[in-house]
């Protein structure tokens, strides 16, 4: 199964807001089968709240 994923390239500035630089696109292939204790899951809604942010530099 061919899917798109979107992966976190690189950290937030110093203000900590996202912008679409710091995202990429990737298409994948999933394997068809899952093994024991395995699931499959889609998500539909992401939230990231500033309190998840990684403060660096303290």
């Amino acid at each position: 199964m061919q899917v798109q994923r979107v992966v976190l390239n690189s950290q937030p500035g110093k203000n900590g807001a996202p912008v679409p630089e710091n995202f990429r696109v990737e298409k994948t292939t999933l394997a068809p089968d899952l093994q024991d204790g395995e699931v499959l899951v889609r998500t539909l809604y992401l939230s990231v709240d500033p309190y998840m942010v990684l403060i660096q530099n303290i």
